[in-house]
């Protein structure tokens, strides 16, 4: 049995060339390779990027949206805060969409958004999420789940009708669409809350931003 066990291990490091694996610094990782007796080097912080919120030109609206999802058997969550070149509030919306894959609520989140730019009425926006694979959707027509197909095309069909872009922003940059979408986390199922002033719990975040203070992202080799 040991033989075996020891057989297995070689073939581990050599058919897989674990050797050279990098790790993320817990206790996790540390035991994985006590186990199969690898050096584990760890992932290291190397630099910082600073990014900060960039306003809208003027007489364009942007609409931060993301989504979140959690547990074993997910739940999904969105945040929605619109605002604009001031950067002045306009409104925000967070909703629980119930049972929702991550891929699906940020794709929930930003359809939400687009049909709240429609009954607004805005002609002139700019979307902004954290999801690349919103952004190659929007901006490629790819990667869209099959069960959203017919939503997003009427969510499309909008967009082509006015003046409408779709960017990507790194998370640290949209943390009050980020928030919004947590605290929709807390509400009932398949509610939605719409403010049309800061909450409380946004004002810190919506400080910084007014300010142009920049939030740390932090890279790792």
């Amino acid at each position: 049995m040991t033989t075996l066990f020891n057989c297995i291990l070689a073939e581990v490091k050599v058919g897989y060339n674990l050797i050279l694996t990098k790790g993320n610094s817990d206790m996790k990782d540390y035991k994985i390779s006590r186990l199969f007796s690898i050096p584990l080097k760890t992932k290291r912080v190397t630099s910082k990027q600073d990014i900060h919120r960039c306003p809208p030109p003027t007489d364009v609206i942007k609409l931060n949206c993301d989504g979140s999802s959690i547990g074993a058997h997910p739940s999904g969550a969105i945040g929605i805060v619109i605002r604009d070149s001031t950067p002045s509030f306009m409104g925000a919306i967070a909703s629980n969409i119930g049972n929702a894959t991550a891929i699906e609520a940020e794709f929930s989140a930003c359809m939400m958004t687009i049909e709240k730019a429609k009954e607004m009425q805005l002609k002139v926006i700019c979307l902004e999420t954290d999801s690349l694979k919103v952004v190659n959707a929007y901006n490629k027509n790819i990667g869209v789940p099959w069960k959203m197909k017919a939503r997003w095309y009427n969510c499309m069909k909008f967009c082509h009708s006015i003046v409408c872009s779709c960017t990507h922003v790194f998370r640290e940059g949209n943390q009050v669409a980020d928030a919004l979408a947590k605290h929709g986390q807390g509400l009932s199922m398949l509610s939605t809350q719409w403010w049309p002033h800061p909450p409380p719990f946004l004002s810190p975040i919506l400080l910084r931003d007014s300010l142009g203070l920049p939030t740390s992202r932090m890279l790792t080799d």
